[in-house]
């Protein structure tokens, strides 16, 4: 029932994909922001990739306890005991994060540098596991790489306190070095793995290095801070050509 309702948020936002990603007049499509339908619907998926993942559970796991969550199921459905308390916290934090993303300024980028995802699509950068992960949605910069070299990237306080162009939806382009920065980030929460295009291989431009971002539940965890040069947004006849 549960990957039903991931389905059905996934089928709603498909459209919303579509829009942005295939727009004919270029990278980046003319028409920006999404309508406010357009818009709740990709929020809900949103919310969803933050709370899902197998980061998220494990998280969970660590501030619970293994054995309070053991104690909250019957005993003949004990190998599913781990996911009980993660599928409770999915329903009761999932509405209150998607109206977080809803109303949060979204900027639309284009990466010249081929980009990353991975099992954990949606990057809050130095919130990911926030023992209060609405506040980290409301606060934080956030990352979700959509193809090749397209993404949403949501500026945070910081960043709009910098930048006014930041306040509101915006378009923007991310030149190479700052390209490599998101590899990076998206490289450093992965949980398993990382997927990429076999076309768009950033691996044949730039490795990963350092210390891959913490997780609480290492015993030997260590601060991993990330920040960024400043960009700026598109301004009113700005844009991006497709590479053809």
């Amino acid at each position: 029932m549960v990957e039903d309702f991931f389905s059905h948020l996934e089928s709603r936002a498909k459209p919303v994909f579509d829009a942005m990603l295939d727009a004919p007049e270029g990278a980046l499509p003319q028409r920006w922001p999404l309508t406010a339908d357009e818009r709740l619907r990709l929020a809900w998926w949103m919310a969803a990739q933050v709370l899902r993942t197998t980061r998220q559970r494990k998280r969970l796991m660590f501030d619970i306890g293994p054995a309070e969550a053991a104690a909250q199921v019957p005993a003949d459905i004990a190998a599913i005991a781990a996911n009980n308390p993660h599928l409770r916290y999915i329903a009761e934090h999932l509405a209150a994060l998607a109206l977080v993303l809803f109303a949060r300024p979204w900027g639309l980028g284009f990466s010249d540098m081929c980009l990353l995802t991975s099992d954990v699509p949606l990057v809050l950068l130095n919130g990911q596991d926030a023992g209060n992960q609405l506040a980290a949605v409301e606060v934080c910069d956030i990352l979700l790489p959509l193809d090749p070299h397209r993404l949403l990237f949501l500026p945070g306080r910081g960043m709009q306190e910098q930048d006014p162009l930041k306040r509101s939806d915006h378009r923007m382009k991310f030149h190479g070095g700052v390209g490599m920065a998101l590899v990076q980030i998206v490289y450093d929460v992965a949980d398993a793995f990382v997927l990429h295009h076999p076309r768009h291989d950033p691996w044949r431009h730039w490795k990963p290095e350092g210390p891959r971002q913490p997780a609480a539940w290492e015993v030997a965890s260590r601060e991993v801070v990330y920040g960024f040069h400043p960009f700026r947004g598109f301004r009113p006849g700005d844009g991006c050509r497709l590479r053809t």
